[in-house]
């Protein structure tokens, strides 16, 4: 998501006359939060997924807690950087993401029912045997189901990955935010030139 989001935003910043050299002047107040929220979360993830002994039960017990902390680190570091355009779009991405979660037992729900179970037999029996920590299998019991992980980008797409209606207003952000920084500030130098 992040990768694709990142590389578009670029190349339309580019053909709108941007400058990739303006991203090197990107200044996000207190990133190491957001740096620490990914690193926690993706710790916690591969220790569920390893069963490493004896930390994964708990890891498996507290996950209403590692969310909490890691989506308090993504909140706070997104609202101090609000005023940053798109800031908004990805803080209403995070929070639909973070109410499905909170829904349905700390997990983001899959709808597999679209997705070739031959293509991704590993990913299918990773989220039956509940051993992939931010992910679950989503069911009739699925609350907010439209939140949840619905729409598929399958083979032949090279990154192959389910998103949800909160990913999309959180690329949506990150590409506003990108093209503010590639092109507007490509503009305020103009200006101040002439």
């Amino acid at each position: 998501m992040l990768v694709e989001t990142l590389g578009t935003a670029v190349a339309v910043g580019k053909l709108r006359g941007g400058k990739v050299l303006n991203l090197s002047e990107i200044s996000i107040k207190y990133w190491e939060w957001m740096v620490a929220s990914g690193l926690i979360e993706g710790i916690a993830a591969y220790i569920r997924k390893a069963e490493i002994e004896p930390i994964w039960p708990l890891v498996d017990q507290h996950i209403f807690l590692i969310h909490l902390l890691t989506y308090s680190l993504l909140f706070c570091t997104i609202l101090v950087n609000r005023k940053e355009k798109g800031f908004v779009w990805i803080l209403l991405g995070v929070f639909l993401n973070f109410l499905v979660i909170m829904a349905n037992g700390g997990r983001m729900p899959v709808d597999t029912s679209n997705i070739n179970q031959e293509l991704y037999p590993a990913t299918i029996a990773l989220l039956e045997n509940g051993k992939d920590l931010t992910h679950g299998l989503m069911t009739e019991h699925t609350r907010l189901k439209f939140l949840g992980d619905i729409i598929h980008l399958q083979k032949p797409y090279p990154l192959p990955k389910s998103l949800s209606i909160g990913d999309l207003w959180m690329m949506l952000g990150i590409f506003i935010f990108i093209q503010d920084k590639m092109v507007v500030s490509s503009g305020r130098e103009n200006s101040q030139i002439h």
